[in-house]
């Protein structure tokens, strides 16, 4: 005996209807607004300093100083990690963090280069890799401090675009994100199983290949036994809506996997990044401003 069960119908409007969305936060434009003060008043400073020095070096103020002010906002920049990973009792979204990581850590690229006066970037440049352990790894640490911001605000673009595939994939395919994908799946598979319940191998066969072909049959009609051809067209429905959902699951899992290899991978490279900019600026700190070291000749 074969059992009916009623499908249900989904509207397919010709411009989806956008379910999902990220939310907003007000503090983008707020640590944007701090970071283009911050710089503009230390950019102001910078070519004071260069019309009234005669050589302005990253041992003298206000370069020295420059380089200081670069190393504290790496920093406060880093406790963003902190603040999503470990200490979430601390107070604001993250999201509002996040936009302090992201513009906090751009104006600390230039800072950096106002405190080497550009050097390394437009005049004095590496002929060697003997440069890059000179003064404490001070050249290190500027193309490190580059490297993770650039890799940062590509990865944040790139996650942003997949953030973007799961939103359309969960508005237009009628049912939403994964879990709930998932759930609706199990229900249509049991479905199947209950239409396939005391058939032939060859319609089972049949209902598994159109569930994994994105739900074009194989099969042709002729295959199937006369008597189960009835039941053979009911399933049609559930078929293709399983393999539709099945895709869209698929492609909600590969952006999300993308988003988090990508997160993974700037974790290490954050951290190894920190390290040589915090051997640089601790040594300079230690030898050139609190004089604890003596600096070598």
């Amino acid at each position: 005996m074969s059992v009916t069960t009623k499908q249900p119908q989904v509207s397919q409007p010709r411009g989806w209807r956008r379910l999902w969305k990220s939310p907003t936060s007000r503090a983008r434009w707020f640590w944007l607004t701090i970071s283009i003060l911050a710089y503009g008043g230390l950019l102001g400073w910078y070519y004071y300093a260069l019309r009234t020095q005669d050589d302005p070096e990253p041992f003298a103020d206000p370069l020295r100083l420059f380089g200081i002010i670069a190393y504290i906002l790496v920093l406060f920049t880093a406790s963003y990690s902190l603040r999503r990973r470990f200490i979430r009792g601390l107070p604001g979204k993250v999201q509002s963090w996040l936009w302090m990581h992201t513009w906090l850590g751009v104006i600390t690229i230039l800072i950096a280069l106002l405190h080497d006066n550009y050097a390394r970037v437009t005049h004095d440049f590496c002929n060697n890799f003997s440069c890059l352990t000179e003064t404490y790894w001070a050249t290190s640490a500027l193309f490190a401090l580059i490297f993770l911001v650039v890799s940062g605000i590509s990865g944040r673009l790139l996650d942003r675009w997949q953030t973007r595939v799961i939103a359309r994939e969960a508005s237009s395919n009628g049912v939403g994100i994964e879990r709930s994908l998932e759930e609706r799946l199990r229900t249509l598979a049991y479905t199947v199983e209950r239409y396939s319940a005391g058939k032939s191998d060859e319609f089972k066969i049949a209902c598994s290949d159109m569930m994994e072909s994105r739900g074009r049959s194989k099969h042709s009609e002729d295959e199937i036994a006369a008597h189960e051809r009835a039941d053979w067209k009911r399933v049609q429905p559930t078929l293709q809506d399983h393999a539709r959902l099945a895709h869209s699951l698929q492609r909600q899992r590969r952006a999300r996997n993308i988003m988090q290899v990508w997160r993974s991978l700037h974790m290490v490279l954050a951290t190894l990044a920190l390290i040589i900019i915090s051997y640089h600026g601790i040594m300079e700190l230690l030898t050139n401003v609190l004089h604890i070291i003596a600096s070598p000749e």
